[in-house]
């Protein structure tokens, strides 16, 4: 799958989104050695901080996602755990941002 996510966001938040997609790549690192050992506490943690944080900067397609993923760890769904967490990967790798 290749379409985009199409993001509109308040130009003030210019500076600091790089930085904050920065750390959500490297959630994605840090899950996927959670998944490796089945640490799904450190995934819901992770989740618990994007479902929290991901709004606040316009995110809410993604905070949803972590929202998800959060209540998948909460109760060991593995299927949904991986699932949301492939959600949570390809969306980053296919947002655009459009500063309006």
């Amino acid at each position: 799958m290749s379409d985009k996510f199409i993001v509109k966001i308040d130009p003030d938040l210019k500076e600091i989104i790089p930085t904050f997609l920065k750390n959500r790549e490297k959630d994605i690192q840090n899950i996927k050695v959670a998944l490796e050992s089945s640490d799904y506490a450190a995934i819901e943690s992770i989740a618990h901080k994007l479902a929290g944080n991901a709004g606040s900067y316009g995110l809410d397609d993604l905070g949803e996602i972590g929202a998800s993923l959060e209540a998948a760890c909460q109760t060991n769904d593995v299927n949904n755990i991986n699932q949301y967490c492939q959600q949570y990967a390809q969306y980053l790798s296919n947002l655009e941002i459009q500063f309006e």
